[in-house]
């Protein structure tokens, strides 16, 4: 059931993933254009964060009761709905309700996803799973995004948004009926009797509180530039969409790539290594992406701070699924995904806060020296750590 399982719930997280480039690039574009400011931008990622920080703990704590292939499959439901609604979005109001309905089916995905892949792996083989998820929805956002920007590059913004999203919709309605006839069960709860596999007490230990802190603080460093990042490109440079596009296809096809083997290097040196290296990485190049005054440079710049991600953002998933006994994977991956979440969701009103109010460069050299710290932490706390037996 594993190469199977493994097979066909990557192949629904394909679909579901297509609109992602083309929405993250787009979306403070469009707003934007229609004359939504910084902070009402930043509103927007807030409320699709603050949704999942809601939503993710619960989707955790059902998981483990209820088992995983009806809460992976339903994602695609709100996905569907989502990038419908967000195809005629046109005010501020459409925007949030569209975000809401992601931030749902992003929370139902991302949990299930991630603990299905320790559901099929053994610990030290999930570096690299953790790292092939993330490569499988990079790859499906980067076609998408091939298909967004080619109608960027024949048809106005305005139209391109439309078409693109129904396209992105019909995506997600075929991950659901993907999901419906193919995935099947993973839970360790549900597949075994009640009576060989006890439900222990979730204990919040001071090495699991530890972990939670650090994906905060990553998360939200990484949120304050995510609103406004473009929006300071495109202001700079002076560069339309489908310019910045291209610039950064390069940075994506690092995150396509690369986490599969960056994953692979945790399973073999150790989660906190990997982990300390990459944030760190990411953090110097964040402090010094302002300084640059050639888009070539910050491109290339941009691809250096990619690799920081793909080594880390594995290894951290791994990590957090080596704390985590049998029958309590679902809560403590939607205890992970709360914890990114509440960065998430702060991150981004305070990064376009500091963006219309302070210097634009202020808020990239904040970034970077809380990565910095994150990476500082995360070596400190486990280098040393051994995954308890259960893992």
């Amino acid at each position: 059931m594993s190469e199977t399982t493994n097979s066909n719930y990557l192949t629904a997280v394909f679909l579901g993933s297509t609109a992602f480039v083309f929405l993250n690039f787009g979306l403070p574009i469009r707003a934007d254009d229609l004359g939504i400011t910084a902070f009402g931008i930043g509103g927007m990622y807030a409320v699709f964060t603050g949704t999942m920080l809601l939503v993710r703990p619960v989707v955790g704590f059902c998981l483990d009761r209820f088992g995983r292939r009806w809460f992976f499959t339903f994602a695609f439901v709100f996905y569907t709905v989502s990038m419908f609604v967000m195809a005629y979005s046109t005010s501020i109001v459409d925007f949030y309700l569209a975000r809401f309905l992601l931030g749902i089916g992003a929370s139902l995905m991302w949990v299930s996803a991630r603990t299905i892949v320790v559901d099929l792996n053994q610990k030290n083989g999930r570096g690299m799973a953790m790292g092939k998820l993330t490569t499988t929805s990079v790859r499906g956002a980067m076609i998408g995004g091939m298909f967004g920007f080619t109608l960027l590059g024949f048809m106005p913004m305005q139209q391109a948004w439309v078409i693109a999203f129904l396209g992105y919709s019909l995506m997600a309605l075929l991950a659901l009926v993907w999901s419906i006839l193919k995935i099947e069960e993973t839970s360790p709860v549900q597949l075994a009797p009640s009576d060989t596999l006890p439900r222990p007490k979730l204990e919040w230990t001071p090495e699991l509180r530890k972990v939670l802190f650090v994906v905060f603080l990553s998360a939200f460093a990484s949120a304050l530039i995510e609103p406004i990042y473009l929006l300071f490109l495109k202001n700079k440079f002076d560069l339309n969409v489908l310019t910045l596009a291209v610039a950064f296809l390069p940075a994506g096809l690092v995150h396509a790539i690369l986490p599969k083997y960056s994953g692979q290097w945790s399973d073999k040196w150790g989660r906190a290594p990997i982990i300390a290296i990459g944030v760190a990485f990411a953090g110097i190049i964040s402090i010094s992406l302002h300084f640059f005054t050639s888009i070539i440079f910050v491109a290339t710049a941009y691809i250096f701070f990619a690799m920081g991600w793909a080594m880390a953002s594995p290894a951290e998933d791994a990590l957090v699924a080596d704390m985590a006994p049998d029958a309590l994977r679902g809560t403590i991956i939607g205890a992970q995904e709360a914890a990114a979440g509440i960065g998430a969701a702060c991150g981004p009103l305070l990064g376009g806060y500091i963006y219309d109010n302070w210097e634009h460069h202020v808020v990239f050299i904040v970034n970077g020296i809380l990565l910095i710290i994150a990476a500082i932490l995360a070596y400190w706390w486990f280098a040393d750590y051994q995954a308890p037996e259960h893992a």
